[in-house]
Parts: C-alpha cells; sequence; structure tokens
C-alpha cells in the first residue's frame, strides 16, 4: 500500500464491488415454475392440435 503524502498514513484498501444477483421467484402471487408450467403445457397442447389438424388433411 502506499502512504497518503499530506497526512503520512497508508491508503485505505478499496473493497471489489460485489455483484448481487436478485432472480423473481413469483409473478404477481404466483410461483415463475407454475407460470412457466402452464405456459409450456399451453404451447405443448397448441403444438399437438396443429399436427393433429394436418395429419387428419
Amino acid at each position: 500500500m502506499s502512504k497518503d503524502i499530506k497526512t503520512g498514513q497508508r491508503a485505505s484498501r478499496q473493497q471489489t464491488p460485489t455483484k448481487i444477483i436478485v432472480e423473481r421467484h413469483y409473478v404477481g402471487t404466483e410461483k415463475m415454475e407454475t407460470v412457466f408450467k402452464r405456459i409450456a403445457e399451453e404451447q405443448i397442447t397448441k403444438k399437438v392440435k396443429e399436427i393433429a389438424e394436418n395429419n387428419s388433411n
């Protein structure tokens, strides 16, 4: 560490910044997991219906 010229004291170390990652677990009052499952189920159901319609034609 270097000394401060004016006071003759050592400079304090700079603490490296800490990153805090915050993840949302709820959308409104519902868990995100539940929301994602519902979206996936809707997309799968939609795709299955499309495939069934194409196969029947």
